[in-house]
């Protein structure tokens, strides 16, 4: 736990060294904004949203960015020979993203709730974020073990906000409606995430909370599990 510490102080550092933690700031600035100019009475419906985007999408990014730019450093080469195991280096990283993720939340609910009239269930939002934001550190992992480089990750995350976020942000917009749509939605983990992220403003249907719950949970697992296997992959043919 010492040696867990120790890294993600370190994380926490890198990111501000990167400005990835200037950048994630500024996002926050720009979601307050739109908190600010919403519509009256529409704080609470948009909050899910902006978060959902915050800690799926910027999850993804923040850990990636994070792992190229180390791998620029060299540093890959140290951690052949160093005493740190791969579940500390992992769980460290994730854990730095997840910060991220909660210091937005933790902004945005500062000025929901003393600016507006946003209502909303604090324990539960928190506890959806956790989960989102480390469920989604592990598929930026996962892609970022494939990208060639810093172009082709994003590339990557690209495809993968067509295919998943946009879909899941237009069924919640009410753009794309039908039975089969929701089906299928059932296999999105991003749909699953915003479904979670909605229960701590809005009433969820009790069956759809409960498999977005367990989906996400079940898919954050294999997923560290198989990061965790391919660690020492990537790691010894030096991150590219």
């Amino acid at each position: 736990m010492n040696k867990i510490g120790v890294l993600y102080r370190g994380e926490i550092l890198r990111m501000w060294k990167y400005g990835i933690s200037g950048a994630s700031l500024v996002t926050a600035l720009i979601w307050m904004a739109v908190l600010r100019f919403a519509a009256a009475g529409s704080m609470t419906a948009l909050f899910p949203l902006l978060i959902f985007v915050d800690s799926t999408v910027m999850s993804l990014l923040l850990v990636g960015v994070t792992i190229i730019f180390e791998n620029q450093e060299d540093s890959f080469k140290s951690l052949m020979v160093s005493p740190i195991s791969k579940d500390e280096y992992l769980i460290s990283k994730t854990l730095a993203v997840v910060t991220s993720s909660v210091i937005t939340l933790v902004l945005l609910l500062l000025y929901g709730i003393f600016a507006g009239n946003l209502e909303i269930n604090i324990l539960a939002i928190f506890g959806a974020v956790v989960l989102v934001a480390f469920t989604f550190a592990q598929v930026g992992t996962m892609m970022t073990y494939y990208a060639k480089d810093f172009t082709d990750l994003l590339m990557s995350m690209f495809k993968f906000a067509i295919v998943f976020t946009v879909p899941t942000l237009l069924e919640g917009l009410n753009v794309l409606k039908g039975d089969w749509v929701r089906i299928i939605q059932y296999l999105n983990p991003t749909k699953s995430a915003l479904v979670l992220l909605s229960s701590a403003t809005e009433a969820v249907d009790a069956k759809d909370l409960a498999i977005s719950l367990a989906y996400l949970l079940v898919l954050s697992g294999g997923l560290y599990a198989l990061s965790r296997k391919l660690f020492e992959r990537y790691v010894a043919r030096g991150g590219a």
